[in-house]
């Protein structure tokens, strides 16, 4: 799928999925990308990157949408303003 890809029920119930496991996981997830932006997609990371051209190119790489991610810039929330 390209970046103007038509959003389906499918990908809707699948990126609110994704959602959920990434806030389940946060904990796990931080100390492994923190100050990091992911890319998750059925339960896992698919990429990640400190910088967000490197993270784009990233995608782009591996053929991967960014309407078909979950897209989170990870860092710790105690620190949020």
């Amino acid at each position: 799928m390209n970046d103007m890809s038509i959003i389906t029920d499918e990908h809707f119930n699948q990126f609110i999925d994704d959602s959920k496991w990434l806030q389940r996981n946060y904990n796990e997830i931080i100390k492994e990308f923190n100050l990091e932006f992911v890319a998750i997609r059925n339960h896992k990371v698919v990429a990640h990157h400190k910088e967000m051209n490197e993270f784009e190119r990233e995608l782009k790489q591996n053929n991967i949408a960014i309407l078909d991610v979950v897209v989170e810039f990870i860092r710790d929330k105690r620190n949020e303003v």
